[in-house]
């Protein structure tokens, strides 16, 4: 009775472990490719609207003759993909997290290394965003003339934010608690 029921428990962390690794992947390539999408398909409507967040400092911006130049139009798609990469790595991290828990690693230091470094980068990602807008600001000014050039430095912390670091905060804390058990869990067979 105890193998039967051992047996369906494996084989249920490894169908949910697969199946969980698998949607961290999916819900990765699709933050990431949805954004790639809106730039690829409707880049004038992304571009006017970051144009515009700015143009309150600038007007400059939203006149008709004004052009970007590549090397800004390069540097602002490359800061709208960094904080979306790194919450991707996140995902990316929580999947093989899952794919080790499939395969029947759960207690170990690898698997505790990987949940405190997926906790770290969900505390640390909510700080990009005001960070990348500050320095889009930055490349905008590459294309304006002196006197009109932009620096705005941006801070915040909204709800979605607050929501992201207490989730960091419970990874870190989790993976915190499965080193406490497994040394706990290895002093204790060292005494049987």
């Amino acid at each position: 009775m105890h193998s039967q029921i051992n047996g369906s428990a494996q084989y249920r962390l490894r169908r949910v472990g697969l199946l969980a690794a698998i949607l961290a992947w999916v819900m990765g390539v699709v933050e990431v490719g949805g954004n790639a999408g809106m730039w690829i398909y409707n880049k004038d409507q992304v571009l006017g609207a970051l144009l515009s967040v700015f143009a309150d400092h600038s007007p400059r911006l939203l006149e008709a003759d004004f052009k970007l130049s590549s090397a800004s139009f390069t540097l602002l798609v490359i800061l709208d993909f960094l904080p979306l990469l790194l919450s991707s790595f996140a995902l990316y991290l929580t999947g093989v997290f899952f794919l080790r828990l499939s395969r029947g690693e759960t207690w170990s230091d690898r698997n505790i290394r990987i949940l405190w470094r997926v906790g770290m980068l969900w505390i640390v990602a909510p700080a990009t965003f005001p960070m990348m807008e500050t320095l889009q600001g930055l490349a905008l000014s590459i294309d304006l003339p002196p006197g009109q050039r932009i620096l705005q430095i941006s801070a915040g912390f909204s709800s979605y934010a607050a929501y992201e670091v207490v989730k960091g905060i419970l990874l870190c804390s989790f993976s915190i608690i499965m080193r406490d058990a497994k040394v706990l869990s290895d002093e204790h067979s060292h005494y049987i």
